[in-house]
């Protein structure tokens, strides 16, 4: 990408894939004001390095290895105190980041008379490191790596209604403009396929057995050891099937049976293999499409066990920032729509993809009332949802929805 600034930061990036080194590279040029661009190792001045990567270990010694003087950034979601790096944790801001990445940078180098010839190119050192942390939130999230075995497939970030509509569908019964609708805009999991798949894979892995889950449609291999499934269609067909309510002439073909995991595994085209946690979070948002899954309520907080591995999954418009705040304590699916003033639908739909992996709950845990959560900056703005928690607050004591 081509720096906008005259003199910017020179950084590589390292545990990051295409989607996560192109958001940082628009992170960058954008927040960051062009401060910082992104280039390849052999001209960056720091390396960044997000810590949350599986192989990163390995990373941050090949790293060690092959610049033993340049500066490294560790981002992490959880604090870490490694000699020779600086700790920056996720999510960053921009401010957090360039007061970083300044302080870090090596003092410019004035040349003596003598030296005339010019210099082989070397690599940068630092003088000092710094640990700032900051906890605001980017429009992007961190992710995979460089040279790591190709993972299964990726999906670029909606960050617009148009996008969010194409991507996941619409629901043509609900009015998200209506309040008393929104409320009610809740489904019957076990009316559709997420449930049957859910339950497959629970069993499976219960039982350590590979099996093939057939029903109406096409059938779907289960692979426990590898945490991976095989579905012979693309996004667009599964997404198709996973918003059709299992009637009884479809729910009746549905049956799970075991298979040969080997003999199975070696029949089948590679590409069509999944991520076992990715395709269920897929599952949930298709057949959410905005809504609430019946046994979570919209008034009710929930609360965050685990954050999402968002490297691997569907990002929906807004996903990191719902994830954020539901992670400094529980508050209702309302609340938080209000707090960060985004549409319902796209709270509803990241909080019901949690819920499919089980990192999400309704709050019933007694320490979740011990103290309460501290709020986040309020909007100026007086949105739809301002005036619906406050239609909810007025009628608490009339016996409204609960």
């Amino acid at each position: 990408m081509k720096a906008t600034h005259p003199d910017p930061i020179r950084v590589a990036l390292f545990g990051m894939d295409a989607r996560s080194l192109k958001t940082f590279e628009l992170y960058l040029a954008g927040p960051c004001h062009g401060a910082a661009v992104v280039v390849v190792e052999d001209e960056a001045e720091i390396d960044l390095l997000d810590a949350d990567f599986p192989t990163a270990g390995e990373l941050l010694q090949s790293r060690w290895t092959a610049a033993p003087g340049r500066p490294i950034v560790l981002l992490s979601l959880q604090p870490l105190a490694i000699a020779n790096t600086t700790y920056l944790a996720k999510p960053v801001n921009a401010e957090a980041l360039m007061n970083t990445l300044n302080g870090l940078r090596p003092a410019p180098q004035t040349a003596s008379p003598a030296d005339t010839a010019p210099a082989p190119k070397t690599t940068a050192t630092s003088e000092k490191h710094s640990g700032l942390v900051d906890e605001a939130t980017p429009q992007g999230d961190a992710a995979v790596q460089t040279p790591s075995p190709p993972r299964p497939r990726r999906h670029p970030i909606e960050s617009n209604e148009g996008g969010f509509t194409a991507l996941l569908g619409v629901t043509g019964d609900i009015d998200f403009d209506d309040p008393k609708q929104i409320i009610a805009a809740r489904f019957d999991p076990n009316l559709y396929f997420l449930s049957y798949a859910h339950e497959a894979f629970k069993r499976a892995s219960e039982y350590g057995q590979a099996m093939q889950l057939h029903s109406a449609w096409k059938p779907v291999l289960i692979f426990p050891g590898s945490r991976q499934v095989w579905l012979d269609a693309d996004d667009k067909q599964t997404r198709v099937f996973a918003g059709m309510e299992q009637k009884k002439n479809l729910a009746g073909a549905i049956s799970l049976t075991p298979v040969d995991a080997a003999a199975v595994r070696a029949t089948k085209a590679p590409d069509k293999f999944q991520d076992m946690d990715a395709f269920l979070w897929k599952l949930a948002i298709w057949t959410s499409k905005g809504r609430l899954p019946m046994t979570l309520n919209a008034q009710q907080p929930v609360y965050i066990r685990h954050w999402p591995n968002f490297t691997r999954l569907m990002m929906t418009p807004d996903a990191l920032r719902v994830v954020a705040l539901l992670a400094q304590g529980p508050r209702s699916p309302l609340e938080v729509a209000q707090s960060l003033n985004i549409r319902a639908n796209y709270v509803f739909v990241v909080i019901t993809a949690c819920w499919s992996l089980g990192l999400l709950d309704q709050r019933t845990r007694s320490a979740d009332y011990l103290v309460t959560p501290e709020p986040p900056k309020p909007d100026k703005k007086q949105d739809l949802l301002t005036k619906i928690l406050n239609r909810l607050r007025g009628d608490a004591g009339k016996g409204g929805y609960a």
